[in-house]
């Protein structure tokens, strides 16, 4: 009997870092044959080489895409869709998968899914239905949605969007979110050792900072930015740990003016790439996550760490109830900074998106897709 091919594509170190148990799990399937294909900015110099990440973890690498992407501009990633498409088409021609899984609503993982679609190869996808109303990764989410035949969702209300968008509810599985139980089994580095390696004070109010442009509003770009680092100026109790921008429009503006920030200001540091374990181990020991990244919706409630999302980028997830969150206005975000560093409030912290065995049920999952003799996929008419 013929092992069943399964292709797992990874655009950056943010769905990566989901992936990994769910591929580590697949590669340890000796009745499977697991390949990996890596691109979009895993090869960027500026995002700090972040296939090495892969290469660390003793996973195989077996298809490497080193299309170059810069993204100081939309014409830039129009341009790196259109190379990225052609070299997709052949790596899958090479590694003729009987199924493709993807994770998320990044443009390089929107690329590999068309180029999956166009060669009729099912398609499995990772949290869908999920909406970020001040980011096009929205529309893209949706499109991956659409061409998708399965899908493994993060929360009620998103498997009733997926299928709201004419999914088979059957084909609709809602067990929770990858990086919350990743969160919870990650052995964290001892905070000792972290702050050392790094030199982190002890003694200070600690900020993890991750902010990404929010590409709906590309005029505002540099507002959001500028906005941002101003408040921290102003609020010079906290030492603010900053993590690179992701491979958006006008994220090379926004590391260039983090940068000139940490040059400037004794009180932070910015890192290329932390990595996973790295990452969520400051995390859970800093006394704030500031910004506008999924993970501080996702990940950061399950650490019990205080949360601040700034700005609309995130604007349509489902929150806890612990995040607090504000406009992209200085005046706003240094109140709250300052009305955090001297709250001594007791938070409840709320953990929405956990469900047990979460990446062994999408495992199972995915096997019991090749032990049904599934039709093609039809348009659901929701009933009203």
């Amino acid at each position: 009997m013929n092992k069943k091919t399964v292709l797992f594509f990874t655009g950056s170190r943010a769905d990566y870092s989901l992936l990994k148990p769910l591929i580590k799990r697949f590669s340890n399937d000796k009745s499977l044959n697991t390949k990996i294909v890596a691109g979009g900015h895993h090869f960027s110099k500026l995002f700090g080489y972040t296939y090495k990440e892969i290469i660390r973890d003793k996973i195989k690498l077996n298809y490497k895409s080193k299309v170059k992407i810069t993204n100081t501009k939309n014409s830039e990633l129009i341009q790196f869709l259109g190379n990225s498409l052609k070299n997709y088409s052949k790596l899958i021609m090479k590694a003729k998968p009987d199924i493709v899984v993807l994770l998320g609503d990044r443009y390089e993982v929107f690329c590999f899914c068309v180029v999956s679609f166009f060669s009729n190869i099912p398609i499995v996808h990772i949290h869908g239905g999920e909406l970020t109303l001040g980011a096009f990764d929205d529309g893209l989410r949706h499109s991956i949605t659409k061409l998708s035949d399965f899908h493994f969702v993060s929360h009620p209300v998103y498997a009733r969007r997926v299928i709201q968008l004419g999914e088979n509810p059957k084909r609709v599985f809602n067990v929770g979110a990858l990086g919350v139980e990743n969160t919870i089994k990650t052995k964290l580095i001892k905070k000792n050792e972290l702050f050392k390696i790094y030199k982190i004070p002890y003694n200070r109010k600690l900020a993890l900072v991750t902010f990404h442009p929010s590409t709906k509003n590309n005029k505002e770009y540099a507002n959001q930015i500028n906005k941002l680092l101003y408040s921290f100026s102003k609020v010079k109790d906290f030492f603010y740990i900053f993590t690179s921008s992701n491979a958006d429009p006008y994220g090379k503006y926004f590391i260039e003016k983090i940068n000139n920030f940490v040059e400037k200001n004794n009180n932070s540091k910015i890192f290329k790439s932390m990595g996973y374990k790295v990452y969520l181990s400051f995390m859970k020991y800093v006394d704030l996550v500031i910004g506008n990244s999924s993970s501080g919706i996702i990940e950061a409630p399950a650490l019990k760490t205080q949360i601040l999302n700034i700005g609309n980028r995130q604007e349509g997830r489902e929150f806890s109830k612990s995040i607090t969150s504000c406009d992209c206005q200085s005046n706003k975000i240094i109140n709250i900074l300052n009305k955090i560093l001297y709250n001594k409030n007791r938070i409840i912290y709320q953990n929405i998106y956990y469900k047990k065995n979460t990446s062994k049920n999408i495992f199972f999952g995915i096997k019991n897709i090749f032990k049904k003799n599934y039709t093609l996929k039809k348009f659901y008419d929701v009933k009203y």
